[in-house]
């Protein structure tokens, strides 16, 4: 039950754990940061290595992955070491402080490879993706944690969260098609990936402090003094059955998006025969249409519930996904844009509610257990998606490579038929198959408004 507020006459203003849209969008600005650097590095950093730096596919994806799974295996101990937190600036934010600076760096390390041997290339690369693996979980765990703090309101939480996607709609912008079209405009040369790293590393780095001093506001609570065994805390994650039900969808949907992502700047090179400013026209409507249908997605939350919204918006989103198979390279602009539109609508809702039934199952965790843990189980959270963002770079170099794309050729000239389908299987295929399991897993998720005892 949220504590309410009252006026010296007695009369009741606002909850005393309401968030105002300024301190909303404060944290909603920290996903900016977040999704700029990991859709920059996603749709970028593979076409990158192979197409500039001449590594190939397979292998510069297998660095991609285990990278990935280095960084997977950080989450845990980040969530628990950020629950454990006692300092003047609450359990999240010393975390999120230190990790804005080095992200940023790493960002930029990535796309600095010295031109040198194979060995030394390929030690530079890991060394980059381990660095930028830590500096981006030890901003990602505790920042995910704080919107459980922040309110037990059920609707609040939807307000956060859809600051979150409006913010994270900006950073898809901004690493999906601005990362290329900066490229572009240096010339598209393996010296403007460098000065690109730079720049955007610097974006990363003002907007993850940006969201440190932004958040000071916010209600913090209070670590456990109890110190819980790992064993404990897998036994009551293994009790929160709408948390495990929602992190399978999560895997599938992962899994899927990763591979869309990283086959794009291919399949709009080699198969359409465009280039990274028609990609950020795709992606800068997709993601204003994200933002424009935002308010409409929070009241069909309120309207039909969010678990049926979300499989609606799932529905939508495969069905846009299967208009790539009309596109061609003669297509019109309008129509290619069009697309974007039909993307960007559904995957406003498939964004949105997501995040939102995901911190849902955070204050179902809590009523269970009555431990405050948010760190851990964003942490869980935060482990499948970068578990699951790891194999779409691997999938695809694996499909690539196995069906003989060419790295030596330019990346618009033609490639072999079978290096075509498999752009195709990586770019649509593979998204609306992982879109329908997370489809049929939702029927079994029943946590809403009524079960967590929230008031109307």
């Amino acid at each position: 039950m949220s504590t309410v507020i009252t006026d010296a006459a007695g009369v009741a203003e606002r909850p005393a754990d309401f968030v105002t849209n300024r301190l909303a969008a404060g944290w909603g600005l920290g996903s900016f940061a977040t999704s700029t650097m990991l859709n920059g590095v996603a749709v970028v950093l593979l076409y990158f290595l192979v197409n500039f730096v001449k590594v190939e596919p397979v292998i510069a994806g297998a660095l991609l992955f285990g990278a990935k799974m280095f960084d997977v295996f950080t989450d845990p101990p980040m969530g628990i070491i950020s629950d454990r937190t006692r300092s003047k600036l609450g359990r999240r934010r010393p975390y999120m402080l230190g990790a804005s600076f080095f992200c940023g760096l790493a960002f930029a390390l990535l796309f600095n490879v010295p031109e040198a041997s194979v060995t030394y290339s390929y030690i530079y690369i890991g060394s980059g993706l381990a660095l930028y693996a830590l500096a981006y979980t030890a901003f990602q765990v505790p920042y995910m944690a704080m919107p459980a703090e922040m309110t037990d309101d059920y609707h609040q939480r939807t307000k956060i969260m859809s600051w979150r996607v409006i913010f994270m709609t900006f950073g898809n912008i901004a690493g999906f098609a601005g990362v290329p079209a900066l490229v572009s405009v240096l010339g598209e040369g393996r010296e403007s990936y460098g000065t690109m790293g730079l720049v955007v590393g610097a974006v990363i780095t003002v907007a993850m402090f940006t969201c440190f001093l932004a958040t000071g506001g916010a209600r913090q609570t209070q670590s456990t003094l109890e110190r819980i065994e790992f064993k404990r805390h897998l036994t009551m994650l293994g009790q929160n059955r709408p948390l495990l039900i929602l992190i399978g969808t999560k895997i599938a949907i992962y899994v899927g998006l990763s591979s869309n992502i990283a086959v794009a700047l291919f399949f709009i090179s080699s198969v359409l025969k465009m280039g990274p400013a028609q990609l950020g026209l795709y992606a800068g409507v997709s993601a204003l249409t994200t933002i424009v249908f935002m308010p409409v997605c929070a009241w069909a939350a309120k309207k039909v519930g969010k678990k049926r919204a979300y499989v609606i918006s799932l529905i939508g989103f495969c069905c846009g996904l299967l208009t790539w198979l009309l596109a061609t390279p003669d297509e019109s602009m309008v129509l290619f844009a069009a697309r974007g539109f039909v993307i960007g609508m559904f995957g406003a809702g498939a964004h949105l509610y997501g995040q939102s039934m995901l911190i849902d199952t955070f204050a179902w965790d809590y009523k269970l257990s009555g431990v405050r843990r948010e760190g851990v189980l964003s942490a869980s959270f935060s482990f499948v998606e970068k578990s699951c963002m790891a194999f779409g770079p691997l999938i695809v170099g694996v499909l690539l490579s196995s069906m003989g794309f060419d790295k030596n050729l330019s990346p618009s000239a033609d490639q072999s038929a079978s290096a075509v389908q498999a752009m195709y299987l990586g770019f649509v295929w593979i998204p609306i198959l992982c879109q329908v399991i997370s489809i049929a897993l939702l029927k079994f998720y029943n946590l809403d408004e009524k079960a967590l005892g929230a008031e109307e």
